[in-house]
């Protein structure tokens, strides 16, 4: 969907605000809900329309946005608005199931994060990425213990 919208030169709110929605739903077909998601990415657009808008929004503002959930308005607020929100995944859910216990919910693993790291973006963004990417290596639903770095602390793998 991404590669689609790269090649329609449409990923600025105002491309995406301009568009018609039924060019929108055919580029971001591949996604899923496609119809779902074109509407709503029209809303959060039209949200932080002026795009230096992210920078000041709120993180009640975003989860008022019809669509826009815990995880989302922390990437935002992370990724595109350079604040210190940690961005708690189904990646992240697992990995500190698996090693440290802990099945919190989104709030209370995002305290935990937040509360035991320095309050730095560039620091959350590589955690988070780092989190991510060892997921999709190895931490995955069924997992491949071989050759992961974690073997010997994770709870799943029976040691």
């Amino acid at each position: 969907a991404l590669s689609n919208l790269k090649r329609a030169s449409a990923l600025s709110f105002d491309a995406i605000l301009k568009m018609p929605l039924p060019d929108l739903e055919d580029l971001i077909k591949p996604s899923g809900y496609y119809r779902q998601k074109a509407v709503r990415l029209k809303e959060v657009c039209g949200s932080l329309n002026p795009v230096e808008r992210v920078e000041s929004i709120s993180r009640e503002e975003l989860l008022s946005v019809k669509g826009v959930g815990r995880e989302t308005a922390d990437a935002i607020l992370l990724y595109a608005g350079g604040r210190p929100y940690f961005v708690v995944d189904s990646y992240t859910r697992r990995l500190l199931s698996r090693l440290f216990g802990i099945d919190g919910d989104y709030e209370e693993i995002r305290s935990f994060f937040e509360d035991n790291l320095p309050q730095d973006v560039s620091l959350f963004k590589e955690f988070h990425a780092l989190i991510d990417e060892h997921a999709k290596r190895f931490c995955r639903k069924r997992p491949i213990c071989d050759g992961c770095i974690l073997y010997g602390i994770c709870g799943r793998c029976g040691l």
